[in-house]
């Protein structure tokens, strides 16, 4: 009786120290895991720093002002000012003028057509193909 009961207690106990290695071995993987993780966010965050910085250079204003001035050629006019709400141009302007807007039936001659032949009562194809195929 208490060497079976031995017995048992160093199988439980096997059984728990390869759940606790197990375990182990799964924390040390994750572990590896989140350090190369942790690292390529290190490397991300770097380069996110280098392109913000190439930004700030890109968009600054004295540098943009003068690719403006030596691609474009913008001059400083003065506005015209308006004194009327009839000066303003129409939003959406008529596509036609009234007076050209014709019928349909002046455009597209209008032509009768053609009357078909009764047609001769033929089988349905789905019929003729039960017929030939089913012996029916």
């Amino acid at each position: 009786m208490i060497r079976t009961l031995n017995f048992a207690f160093v199988a439980i106990t096997c059984v728990v120290c390869l759940g606790v290695y197990r375990t182990a071995e799964k924390a040390r993987v994750e572990q590896v895991e989140m350090t190369t993780t942790r690292a390529e966010i290190l490397k991300e965050t770097a380069a996110l720093n280098v392109l913000g910085a190439e930004w700030a250079r890109v968009t600054e204003p004295k540098r943009l002002q003068a690719l403006v001035e030596h691609h474009l050629d913008l001059t400083d006019k003065p506005g015209r000012a308006l004194t009327s709400l009839s000066e303003l141009p129409l939003k959406n302007p008529p596509l036609a003028p009234e007076g050209d807007i014709r019928s349909i039936k002046d455009v597209v001659p209008q032509t009768p057509l053609p009357q078909e032949p009764a047609a001769v009562s033929q089988p349905a194809p789905n019929a003729a193909f039960a017929t030939t195929h089913t012996g029916t």
